[in-house]
């Protein structure tokens, strides 16, 4: 252990003999959001994290010095062998504390009942109290505006230009106005409305265990490996440093989906249902240029905008949606720092070396919808766990998939013609050497290789026989079992997971601890 660990985490040894309430498997934005609920109810709760990473930084790599924007890059890992369709496989997944949430955009879309289809409806209703302390909780709010980022505007422009183009727009759906197209975004607990910072669970983990000291330990390095059941319930966890006794504990799976897919595989491979239904998004990227002369709303200073789309392609019935952002930067030098700070697409360098020349508006759109596996042991989606012991990963894109990703291709390009409206495009393409170029042709291809947002291995249901999880996340077979996030959704929609999970994880927090009787406590 590092420094940093030994100063805020505890050691396996420690904690081996120690009895708990809850042992939570994965200290990323789910497992300590359920802690922290936990403990704002209940103080003297016993919670012990297991967290399979150690600590890389203090809080999401947006809210530090951009020096540190290479860490999304060169920090993620996938610990498993991948089958299937070419050329595919999942985004890696980050394996310290705090777990992708260290490097997401922060996009927190609250999906409504169309959105979440083969749900079941108590699962949707189960959400429906926890919403708004859910978002307080993230700091969600729905502008970009801020000291050094005056936006009006280009927001005004773009969004009502974008709102008038919605018929045009194959796949939109409809919206009651334009300010129903304002993203919505995570910003963290207390930041102040002129300030801006990305939500991260690191943070709220190191507070609550200084808060907590006797009440909530974090051990990092601790693989959890297997769960061993005794009857109907689970009375081991096995981790790369040893077993732990379960005792009366509820055991929370706030993991990776895939993650829990091959703990649970590997640990009841006679259950066909285990790991199947892996579902997700497949997506589409764009970014084009428009020349500032053409956009009469610009001024001389920063403007950065973002908005969300919902969609659903008539042909498939598949759920979509685009983020799109829009930048005039006319000052690069001194508004380095915030545009990186406060961008919703800022993983590389190259993505903000994009907005760079003062001469253009850039457009970025990034589209993400459902690739779906099958609710049933025949999935052909799936993960599972080797004879030798080795984790696997199984996508096989059906012909409805494929479809789908024309229709979605077709909605990207569109939107940027809305957007764009009269004024010339010049495209990004990017090149094999990490530089990029813009030119009047499109790329030639749009789409990303990269799945995203992975789902489904746990699926809820209300039929032990068809479904793996009840609409609280508990195991039908093993009663002290319970996931968290999208491993549990029967479809994964079209929206970024976390607003929802953390929700989920308030949720099981409440139903374990009884609501909070006034608001903030």
């Amino acid at each position: 252990m590092s420094e940093v660990d030994n100063l805020y985490f505890s050691r396996f040894d420690q904690v081996k003999g120690q009895t708990f309430d809850y042992i939570v498997i994965g200290g990323g934005a789910y497992g300590t959001s359920f802690s922290h609920r936990v403990l704002q109810q209940n103080p003297e709760a016993r919670i012990l994290v297991l967290e399979k990473g150690n600590y890389l930084i203090p809080d999401h790599v947006q809210n530090i010095p951009p020096a540190y924007i290479k860490l999304n890059t060169s920090t993620g890992t996938r610990p498993w062998n991948y089958y299937g369709s070419p050329g595919l496989n999942f985004m890696p997944q980050i394996p310290y504390v705090g777990g992708r949430a260290l490097f997401w955009n922060a996009w927190t879309p609250q999906p409504d009942d169309s959105e979440m289809p083969g749900w079941p409806q108590a699962a949707i209703e189960r959400l429906n109290g926890q919403w708004y302390s859910t978002g307080e909780y993230m700091g969600r709010r729905y502008s970009l505006e801020l000291p050094g980022n005056r936006n009006q505007p280009l927001n005004q422009l773009m969004r009502e230009r974008l709102f008038s183009q919605l018929a045009n727009i194959s796949g939109a759906k409809p919206q009651p106005g334009p300010s129903a197209l304002d993203s919505a975004m995570a910003t963290g607990q207390g930041v102040a409305p002129e300030d801006w910072a990305k939500f991260s669970p690191i943070s709220v983990l190191v507070n609550d265990v200084q808060q907590y000291p006797e009440s909530l330990q974090v051990v990092v390095n601790a693989e959890v490996q297997k769960l061993v059941a005794d009857g109907d319930r689970i009375s081991e966890i096995i981790t790369v440093d040893g077993t732990l006794n379960v005792g009366q504990a509820r055991v929370i799976l706030a993991c990776n989906t895939l993650e829990a897919g091959f703990i649970l595989s590997k640990s009841f491979p006679q259950d066909p249902l285990i790991g199947k239904n892996l579902c997700g998004h497949i997506r589409s990227w764009l970014a084009a240029r428009i020349p500032a002369s053409s956009v009469p709303a610009l001024t001389g200073q920063l403007q950065a905008v973002a908005y969300y789309l919902p969609g659903i392609d008539k042909t498939t019935q598949r759920l979509m949606h685009t983020h799109i952002s829009v930048v005039h930067n006319p000052q690069p030098k001194q508004s380095y720092d915030l545009l990186y700070r406060i961008l919703p697409d800022a993983s590389t360098p190259q993505a903000v070396a994009t907005y760079q020349d003062p001469d253009y508006v850039v457009i970025m759109l990034h589209s993400m919808g459902e690739f779906l596996g099958e609710r049933s042991a025949d999935s052909w989606n799936y993960v599972s766990t080797s004879a030798k012991g080795e984790s696997e990963v199984h996508i096989e894109l059906q012909a409805t998939d494929s479809t789908f990703w024309e229709g979605m291709d077709r909605t990207t390009y569109d939107v940027m013609a809305a957007i764009a409206g009269d004024a010339p495009l010049e495209y990004q393409h990017n090149n094999p050497d990490g530089t990029f170029s813009w030119e009047r042709t499109p790329p030639d291809n749009i789409r990303n290789q990269g799945l995203v947002h992975e789902a489904g291995t746990l699926w809820m249901g209300d039929d032990p026989a068809t479904s793996i999880t009840a609409v609280n996340g508990q195991m039908h077979r093993y009663q002290n079992v319970y996931g968290l996030g999208s491993m549990l959704f029967p479809r994964p929609g079209s929206w970024n997971p976390t607003l929802t999970g953390v929700a989920q994880a308030f949720a099981l927090a409440d139903e374990f601890c009884g609501p909070q009787q006034e608001h903030g406590k």
